[in-house]
């Protein structure tokens, strides 16, 4: 069966998006099977009903929590013509028990280990750990750890994968926690504190969520562990409720659930008007992350000419700048120069120069059409056929195919 094209982006989320038809004969009636009380899925829904707006009208309802009979009745005459859902076995299990056809599904951020379903959205985890994994190593950190989900998920563990592959990328290894009761609140911070101070110091920490890092800050503050001089905390979700009323203040990567959930929307558009199409796994990014005091490390060992030197860097990078300009700008010699920089950040000089330039080259690529040879003008790369080779070493991916992917570095 011939795979729909899905190609052009969404102007406003930075997401694959889909062609969909113009009109319903019937008002759709949509039933969305997520937790809203939960920051995460309550920006989902505010997707889908984004999309709903846009291109509705639809009947969205939702059926929040896991305890489902109490509303079987309600779906007994009111029949779904489409269903945006997490667990797509609870949902079967729903629909049968209320004697209904299972009508076209998409499943949203899958709780199974891997998506068995034909047609998945899913939140990318490279959006997380990569980009939070860069920001440490920018800071000039050295050591680095991951707090996984309690009990583990399969999301929780796909972020840390890519965590740690950025890290090792760069040949940094990572401690990764292992929880011993999940059950008891008491036992479990007595052990997360141990392997806290245990850990090698400074040191970068990503957490799986929100609420595993407050748990962290928490255990930190409790055991005198100096946040973020000797562990820098991320969490992911943003919760602002949670992220501003810790100690201290949380920072957190912030996905575009909004996002995904539009696009999921957008997809059970087309299932709904009857079109055919092949199984299909659409993934969606990050919009940034939001930093608070947790992650304001400053590294004890960073000289003003370092610091200097850096933030020369940062502004002329894509001005076709080299270390000898860098040098210049310092009045030093470029071999001291140079050493300050790697005592400072672990890095060369020239690297932080190509770092800042690709960080560049991926955002025009995600945010303008431009042409990939005027993008590499932009950022201080003279020869197109240079940047492509030096990007595919650097991504494992084309720039055509980072951007048709709607990848978020």
């Amino acid at each position: 069966m011939r795979k729909e094209p899905i190609g052009r982006k969404h102007p406003e989320y930075d997401i694959l998006s889909i062609a969909v038809p113009k009109f319903f004969h019937k008002i759709p009636r949509v039933l969305v099977v997520l937790t809203p009380v939960q920051k995460a899925h309550h920006d989902k829904l505010q997707g889908i009903l984004k999309y709903a707006r846009q291109h509705g009208p639809w009947d969205v309802q939702t059926l929040e929590g896991r305890t489902y009979i109490s509303q079987l009745g309600v779906l007994k005459t009111w029949r779904p013509d489409g269903i945006i859902t997490r667990d797509a076995e609870r949902t079967r299990e729903l629909l049968r028990m209320s004697h209904l056809r299972t009508p076209p599904m998409v499943v949203l951020d899958s709780i199974a280990d891997a998506p068995r379903h034909r047609f998945v959205v899913a939140h990318d985890p490279q959006s997380v750990g990569e980009p939070v994994a860069d920001f440490y190593m920018r800071q000039g950190l050295r050591h680095f750890a991951f707090v996984d989900a309690v009990p583990p998920m399969p999301w929780s563990s796909a972020r840390a994968v890519s965590f740690e592959a950025r890290l090792a990328q760069n040949g940094y290894a990572c401690a990764r926690y292992v929880p011993v009761s999940v059950d008891d609140l008491g036992q479990e911070q007595a052990h997360m504190r141990r392997w806290l101070l245990a850990l090698p110091k400074p040191c970068g920490l990503l957490a799986a969520l929100d609420l595993q890092a407050k748990q962290i800050l928490d255990t930190c503050l409790s055991a005198g562990i100096r946040v973020p001089d000797e562990i820098a905390v991320i969490g992911v979700d943003n919760d602002e409720l949670l992220c501003e009323n810790t100690t201290p203040t949380l920072s957190s990567v912030l996905p575009d659930f909004e996002g995904g959930g539009y696009l999921a929307a957008e997809l059970l558009a087309r299932l709904m008007q009857g079109q055919r199409l092949d199984p299909t796994t659409l993934t969606y990014g990050l919009r940034r992350i939001v930093h608070r005091q947790s992650s304001q490390y400053t590294p004890r060992v960073l000289t003003r000419l370092a610091l200097n030197a850096a933030e020369f860097i940062r502004i002329h990078a894509c001005a076709g700048i080299g270390v000898s300009d860098v040098a210049q700008h310092l009045r030093v010699s470029r071999r001291l120069a140079e050493l300050r920089f790697r005592e400072a950040f672990g890095r060369s000089i020239l690297e932080e120069i190509q770092a800042r330039r690709l960080e560049r080259v991926c955002t025009l690529l995600r945010e303008t059409a431009l042409p990939i040879g005027e993008i590499g003008r932009l950022c201080g790369y003279q020869a197109e056929t240079y940047l492509k080779v030096l990007f595919k070493k650097r991504f494992g991916t084309t720039m055509t195919e980072f951007r048709r992917n709607g990848c978020s570095q």
